[in-house]
């Protein structure tokens, strides 16, 4: 399933990579996240608990950063497994200037397999644009608190 958009934050690309990359406001933010523990810079150990149309489970983790360059872009990558199944996702981050702050763009793949699956993909494309939309606003009222914009 292909997940893409953008998300307009009031900080500059310096401050909103600072955000997106830190395991305290990653775990505040994203829906499911449970826990979230650094490996190493650009690793993360996480248990998250996801419901999808009546189904819940617990899933453990990876999340790890690549191609970085500090504010301006990164690719993260998503591996978790749980008795109802797995999820991969494999998702290219960038940060660019625009007046009055800065326009994070996202472009990937997700993959979903296992019990989870058999909600059929419309409704799990329609999940993954919910939680991903409710991360970045909750991020976004992150950087108003941080940073007073």
């Amino acid at each position: 399933m292909q997940i893409a958009g953008s998300k307009d934050f009031p900080t500059t690309p310096a401050q909103t990579y600072e955000l997106l990359t830190n395991p305290e406001v990653i775990v505040r933010s994203m829906p499911g996240i449970k826990s979230l523990k650094a490996v190493s810079e650009t690793q993360y150990e996480a248990e998250m608990e996801v419901g999808v149309a009546g189904i819940k489970g617990n899933y453990q983790g990876k999340l790890e950063m690549t191609d970085v360059v500090p504010g301006e872009r990164y690719t993260l990558r998503v591996n978790g497994e749980g008795p109802l199944g797995f999820v991969e996702a494999d998702v290219k981050i960038a940060l660019a200037s625009m007046e009055g702050g800065c326009r994070v763009t996202y472009d990937g793949e997700a993959k979903v397999g296992g019990t989870v699956a058999g909600v059929g993909q419309r409704v799990l494309a329609g999940v993954a644009r919910f939680l991903i939309n409710q991360f970045f606003n909750s991020v976004v009222a992150e950087a108003r608190r941080a940073y007073g914009t």
